[in-house]
C-alpha cells in the first residue's frame, strides 16, 4: 500500500454488462470488489482484465471495496467516444 492510502493492483475481471468486477491489490491474495461508479473519469467507465489501477480500499457491509479507482495503463480506459 502507498503512504497516501492508495493501493496499486491489477483488474482480475470486470463485466461491462453488470458494471462491476474485482481487482487484486499487489500485496494481497484476496480480490477487492469494484463497482463502475467507483471508476474515476468522464463518459463510459470501464476496466479491462489485466489493467493496472490505483485505488483506495474501504470497508463496506459486504467486505472490502475499491473506491476512487484510476486506470494507470494508457489507452486501456474506454470512453463513449470510442464507440462513435
Amino acid at each position: 500500500m502507498e503512504d497516501n492510502g492508495r493501493t496499486l493492483g491489477t483488474v482480475q475481471w470486470f463485466s461491462r454488462v453488470k458494471g462491476y468486477g474485482f481487482v487484486r491489490p499487489d500485496e494481497q491474495e484476496e480480490d477487492v470488489f469494484v463497482h463502475y461508479s467507483a471508476i474515476q473519469g468522464d463518459g463510459y467507465r470501464n476496466l479491462s482484465q489485466g489493467q493496472r489501477v490505483e485505488f483506495t480500499v474501504e470497508d463496506s457491509p459486504k467486505g472490502p471495496q475499491a473506491v476512487n479507482v484510476v486506470g494507470l495503463d494508457v489507452g486501456e480506459s474506454e470512453s463513449v467516444e470510442a464507440y462513435i
